[in-house]
């Protein structure tokens, strides 16, 4: 995830000299990568992204203390400015706000923090909290609202306000459904919570807070508001993302609960509200402050082994610099003995930093990658991986000579897609969690997703050629993992049937297989027109098919023009071919070559007419179709011999022998 933020936000918390593009540079070389550096106005903009596992570089002020350890390496001086944690005044005796909260399981909520001011009025905030947000992408909305969303982005913890008077019975109770249950957000949408959401109901059990993702309406503050409820606090990363998952619904504040916030940096962020509070509301605590945290973080230690290190390393570090660089991230180090440190992790790395892998890869990325002798990897192939990759880049090669584009779908589909070719979702692998509406159920055919691309680009193009490669997925039963097939298909257009079939025959020669064939065969998917699909068989295998698409079904993506297409199971298709090429020399000697036409009253293959002709005689060296007209059918066939000229007489006999084994094997007669 990407945070944009301000350089001169940035040095509120750091002191350096280095320029805006000396920043990037470094924290991209050492840390997280900025992306790009805008230069708006007199100030620069960082779009800076974020690892998932850094959720402590989230914020204004993380980056800050990150950039503080950084700088230095590159000759940068820098002083992190961490602030203190300002005191609270809380008023005396019977002029406290009342509040009572109730968490029915401290595992939802580990840290609950919550303080009520009196406000004269809503209005906006000042210039500059209203500048930085919107840099930052957020749209200022009032002096009490900006203040959670700017202390979000400067210090990475998430808040809410409420209006107190709107809060029945004050009275809050945090607890998990147990059944769905419904709020109206304060998008004013009404969402139907899944079981397990972390919920804030009032005195009255009217839902006010979707916890760590959004407030409810019926508890918003708004311009009558003139007691505020500020409610700063951590939850379940786990329940968060669960939820965002099921409801398809993430902000802000969630992308960064469910990444996990830290319960000990709750009092800085309470804070420096109130001081915000003070300064841009005018606002006084008219409450006690209300701080449950009930099973404190345990401090984590971890031992590092020098030579373990050096080992991953692949190469000494001295010891004065290792601890210089683990010092200035944080890190509390105890020397057992000489090869030994013991560090306590800081309290905002408690999440990412647990085993001694991860102490070194504090100390690689501070001392600098780009510093790390290059020493390659053995690398250990199989020759059964490279053997198929090799034959996939020689087919996706050929195609792309022939004019073929290969497309790159996801591998799930919408639930439409599949009723458009006649697949009834119900059969196929639902995801539990989609991001989308279009991305429900994993592949069973690669050909829905093509036919989206022809009708997606058909007005730009007058004929396409498109091919994909991909798995599909087929389910296998209940609490088993589904097969998953790569598969090869395609689909053309402007074309015919013949001049697809015409192009895998040269793949299928150019893979060196020879001993293929196309025979007429039904579909097992109603995807191609019953009556215009082959079957391609390999060593009288099917490995897929080729034909007309159903008419119905492209009409159902609103493809216009007539679509071929084949579908191929690549791991069949690879393991039939060759590297060995046979060498055949010309022949020297002309052939005789004749025109038959059989009068066949049956329907017969086309193909095993051919082989039954091929068969006769080893002369024979090629047989091509011609056409038909009602049951005659019109086959040339050339007679070479490699060591002689053919005398008709010679010809003849072969001749005569194709006509008694037509007639025997079909039926049929010459014309």
């Amino acid at each position: 995830m990407n945070i944009l933020i301000s350089d001169s936000w940035l040095r509120d918390f750091l002191k350096t000299k280095a320029t805006a593009y000396e920043i990037g540079q470094s924290l991209s070389l050492c840390s997280q990568s900025v992306e790009r550096i805008k230069k708006v106005g007199h100030d620069f903009l960082y779009d800076i992204e974020i690892t998932t596992n850094r959720p402590d570089c989230f914020s204004v002020y993380g980056l800050a203390r990150e950039l503080a350890a950084i700088l230095p390496r590159f000759n940068f001086p820098a002083k992190f400015n961490a602030g203190e944690v300002a005191k609270i005044q809380e008023p005396e005796g019977k002029n406290a706000l009342p509040l009572e909260v109730k968490i029915t399981d401290p595992n939802l909520c580990p840290r609950f923090t919550a303080l009520i001011f009196e406000i004269p009025k809503l209005g906006p905030s000042p210039k500059i909290v209203q500048e930085r947000l919107e840099k930052a992408g957020i749209r200022a909305l009032n002096n009490v609202v900006d203040i959670s969303n700017y202390l979000m982005i400067e210090l990475g913890q998430p808040m809410h306000t409420f209006d107190y008077d709107k809060i029945k019975g004050a009275k809050m109770t945090l607890r998990s459904t147990q059944k769905e249950e419904k709020i109206t957000t304060l998008d004013k949408q009404t969402r139907i919570l899944p079981k397990e959401t972390i919920i804030i109901e009032d005195g009255e059990e009217r839902i006010i807070d979707l916890c760590g993702i959004m407030g409810a309406y019926n508890s918003a503050v708004d311009e009558k508001t003139r007691r505020v409820l500020l409610f700063v606090q951590t939850y379940d990363p786990a329940r968060i993302r669960r939820t965002c998952q099921l409801l398809g619904f993430r902000t802000e504040a969630a992308s960064r609960f469910e990444k996990g916030v830290d319960p000990e940096s709750v009092p800085l962020a309470i804070g420096k509200a109130l001081k915000m509070f003070e300064e841009n509301c005018q606002a006084k605590i008219v409450s006690r402050l209300i701080d449950l945290y009930p099973k404190k973080q345990k401090v984590k230690k971890v031992r590092l082994d020098l030579t373990l290190l050096a080992r991953i390393m692949g190469l000494e570090i001295p010891k004065k610099e290792i601890t210089e660089i683990l010092e200035s991230l944080g890190f509390l180090l105890k020397m057992n003995d000489p090869s030994l440190i013991t560090a306590t992790v800081p309290h905002w790395r408690y999440q990412d930093i647990s085993i001694p892998e991860d102490l070194i890869e504090e100390v690689a990325r501070i001392y600098g990658y780009n510093r790390l002798p290059n020493t390659p990897l053995p690398v250990l192939a199989d020759n059964e991986s490279q053997e198929k990759f090799f034959w996939e880049g020689s087919i996706k090669t050929a195609l792309k000579y022939w004019g073929f584009t290969e497309i790159t779908n996801y591998s799930l589909i919408d639930e439409n897609s599949l009723k458009k070719v006649n697949l009834e979702p119900c059969d196929y692998l639902k995801i539990a969690n989609p991001l989308t509406e279009d991305l429900l159920y994993l592949r069973p055919s690669l050909l829905p997703s093509l036919l989206r691309i022809i009708s997606q680009n058909q007005a730009n193009f007058s004929a396409m050629r498109i091919f994909e490669i991909a798995n599909v997925y087929l389910p296998q039963g209940e609490n088993h993992l589904p097969d998953e097939i790569k598969m090869f298909s395609g689909l053309y257009t402007g074309h015919d049937f013949f001049a697809l079939k015409g192009l895998l025959e040269n793949l299928l020669e150019n893979l060196g297989i020879t001993d293929y064939q196309f025979a007429t065969s039904l579909p097992t998917t109603s995807i191609f027109n019953s009556q215009k699909t082959a079957e391609i068989l390999i060593k009288g295998k099917s490995i897929g098919l080729l034909g007309e698409i159903n008419q119905k079904i492209s009409h159902s993506f609103s493809v216009t023009s007539k679509l071929i297409g084949f579908d191929i199971e690549l791991e069949s298709l690879i393991k039939n071919a060759t590297k060995i090429k046979k060498y055949q020399p010309l022949i020297s000697f002309p052939p005789i070559i004749e025109d038959l036409s059989f009068v066949i009253k049956n329907k017969i293959e086309v193909a095993k007419i051919i082989v039954a002709i091929k068969s006769v005689d080893r002369l024979i060296t090629q047989v091509d179709f011609l056409g038909s007209f009602e049951d005659t059918q019109t086959f040339r066939i050339s007679y070479q011999s490699r060591t002689k000229t053919l005398q008709s007489q010679e010809a003849e006999k072969i001749r005569n022998k194709i006509i008694n084994e037509i007639k025997q094997k079909f039926g049929a007669y010459l014309k």
